[in-house]
């Protein structure tokens, strides 16, 4: 797990590390300059040029500390500063003298085209305003010029609160970000924009950055699954109860079935429309099977409960889904059309026995009464807010997954691809969770183990089928890959 920072907590860190625990900034930024000197090198030979495109504040000090290091190292390195220097931090004065006693001068300008690799920092996490003027000029000579460029801490032009473009914004190939990832690193279209983020230790503690951090995101050396035991049966591991699809839409019950039988469910039982049955226990003969009317014996039969794949918006929906709010006394993930019977029917929420609901923008849009532009505007502040209306762990699915849950940290997912994009792929996040619950974690850890374990799964059919050839059922295949407790990151 890794810690996730807003721009003003990653200044707290930052201020505390220098002014409390006693670090010296200086010592901070040749650590985050050396670090991009190695990322640099890894990239180039020395054969190869360099131009390092620096700012006037401290991200700035950082590229031309960078700057004397790779020098040092017998590069071939020039170096350009924009903006106007009377401004700049004492840092920046610092590192540009240091230069400047060693011989080096900063270019007034340069030809672009004629270098292997530039290093920019020119803005750093906390720009908030929209980038203008020289500053504009200059980020879209570095995209025009087509050569492969290292953003120091983030992409100059990107929002490290949100990911937003702030008018234009550097496309950096590698990103080499310090202590903490900030939420622009992995939300987009700033994840985009940052390339391959690599994430350096320069010497803020980890126990600073988590009094301070409101998010984490997972990655793939995290524990995830349940512990399973060699004394144990089927039922030690759920009985997992499914309502999902209708006389059309057998394919998201077998979907969301088949996911949670292979995250480790003991038992599974699907309730869906009759006609359902034969290409149900065709395909997955190890499913139970029942009809709706089932439904209140099997309130109390099961451990968990997922309704809402595939079982259309109408009075017998919202008379079961408040069968279940009523008499249901497990675990419960509302998903598709058991959201979007939710809006429809303004249905008043409060179960609890733990709520997760999944909602893509659009259905969550319909549950907070707002666009899709209003909830693109802030994601995790949106998720927070589902949350808290609902009572509920809110999984806001988009290229970013977030999972929030109230009085919680936000998680924002880094795993999946775009090939995932594919009908079917949400009922199986939907099993996925479901079959963790069955398990045994908690509602808020199969929430948020079963959005990375899915989009792990997604990475792993990806790289075997390429995004335009993957469907749903190739994630499913794939679960197998992100189970064993072991495996390969493909991140």
């Amino acid at each position: 797990m890794k810690y996730v920072l807003k721009n003003q907590e990653m200044q707290t860190v930052d201020y505390e590390t220098i002014h409390g625990i006693g670090i010296p900034g200086l010592v901070l930024m040749e650590r985050a300059s050396k670090a991009v000197a190695d990322c640099a090198a890894q990239m180039i030979n020395h054969s190869k040029r360099i131009l390092v495109i620096s700012g006037i504040g401290n991200n700035g000090g950082d590229a031309l500390a960078c700057t004397r290091i790779l020098l040092e190292q017998d590069y071939q390195v020039d170096y350009m500063i924009v903006g106007n220097l009377e401004k700049a931090s004492d840092d920046l004065k610092l590192q540009l003298q240091i230069l400047k006693n060693l011989g080096y001068f900063p270019l007034e300008d340069a030809n672009f085209h004629e270098y292997d690799l530039l290093i920019e920092g020119i803005f750093g996490v906390g720009l908030s305003r929209e980038v203008g003027g020289v500053y504009k000029e200059m980020i879209e000579r570095i995209n025009a010029c087509g050569k492969p460029v290292i953003a120091i801490d983030i992409p100059s032009g990107i929002s490290g609160d949100s990911g937003k473009v702030l008018g234009c914004a550097v496309h950096a190939a590698i990103t080499v970000t310090f202590g903490s990832y900030k939420r622009g690193h992995l939300l987009y279209p700033g994840r985009e924009y940052c390339g391959d983020t690599k994430l350096v230790s320069i010497g803020f503690h980890n126990q600073t950055i988590k009094k301070y951090a409101t998010g984490y995101t997972l990655e793939a050396d995290d524990h995830l699954m349940p512990e399973r035991k060699a004394y144990s049966n089927k039922g030690t591991y759920g009985k997992v109860l499914i309502i999902a699809g209708n006389e059309t839409m057998s394919g998201a019950a077998c979907f969301a079935a088949e996911a949670a039988l292979r995250m480790g469910a003991g038992l599974v039982k699907v309730l869906s429309d009759i006609q359902n049955r034969p290409v149900l226990q065709t395909k997955l003969p190890e499913i139970l099977f029942g009809e709706r009317k089932d439904l209140k014996e099997s309130l109390n039969w099961c451990d968990c409960i997922l309704f809402g794949p595939g079982v259309g918006v109408s009075e017998e929906t919202k008379e079961m889904l408040e069968m279940i709010l009523d008499k249901g006394t497990k675990p419960l993930v509302i998903d598709a059309d058991g959201l979007n019977t939710i809006s429809r029917y303004d249905m008043e929420i409060n179960y609890p026995h733990g709520l997760i609901l999944t909602p893509h923008l659009m259905e969550a849009a319909r549950l907070m009464s707002c666009d899709i532009a209003q909830m693109k505007e802030d994601l995790c502040q949106n998720a927070y807010d589902l949350a808290e209306k609902y009572h509920c762990i809110a999984v806001l699915k988009d290229a970013a997954t977030i999972v929030a849950q109230e009085g919680d940290l936000v998680y924002i997912n880094q795993s999946g691809n775009d090939g995932m994009a594919t009908g079917g792929s949400g009922d199986v996040l939907a099993g996925m969770i479901t079959g963790l619950l069955g398990g045994g974690l908690s509602v808020h850890e199969a929430a948020v183990h079963g959005v990375y374990l899915h989009g792990l799964a997604g990475d792993h059919a990806r790289r075997d089928l390429g995004a335009y050839s993957m469907i749903a059922s190739d994630i499913i295949t794939h679960i197998k890959d992100v189970t064993g407790g072991s495996y390969e990151s493909v991140l």
